[in-house]
């Protein structure tokens, strides 16, 4: 399913609520160790859940605007992540993460506990988990 920024009715959130969501959310996901508040301001927000010492998923929003990020990063560069800008989606793909996949799948909408199975299933495959 292609189309609107999936982290809920964006424009009726906030940075706090969007932070509880995502505090509740990672909880039910042990491979991540923890979680550290990068940034938030009166329109945006911007987390870490960290995996180990070289990994983590880097998660930006910024409701007013539907922007919507989740990154993989290994070792300070992005090897797979999701986007919605302007309520439009596109994906990062792990074999080729600076290209932007507008595929079916690539587009359809994502919700953060989606994310973290694909990026679980990711880091399965290289030997992170």
């Amino acid at each position: 399913m292609s189309g609107n920024c999936p982290f809920y009715e964006v424009q009726l959130l906030t940075p706090d609520d969007l932070e509880k969501d995502v505090l509740q959310t990672v909880a039910h996901w042990a491979y991540v160790r923890h979680v550290t508040l990068v940034d938030k301001t009166e329109h945006a927000l911007k987390m870490r859940l960290h995996i180990d010492s070289a990994c983590f998923i880097q998660i930006y929003a910024n409701p007013s605007k539907s922007l919507f990020s989740y990154t993989l990063v290994l070792n300070r560069v992005r090897i797979f992540g999701r986007d919605c800008d302007g309520g439009i989606w596109h994906r990062h793909p792990f074999h080729d993460p600076e290209s932007h996949d507008f595929s079916a799948e690539g587009s359809s909408s994502i919700t953060l506990s989606e994310f973290l199975a694909e990026a679980q299933h990711i880091l399965q495959n290289v030997g992170i988990l």
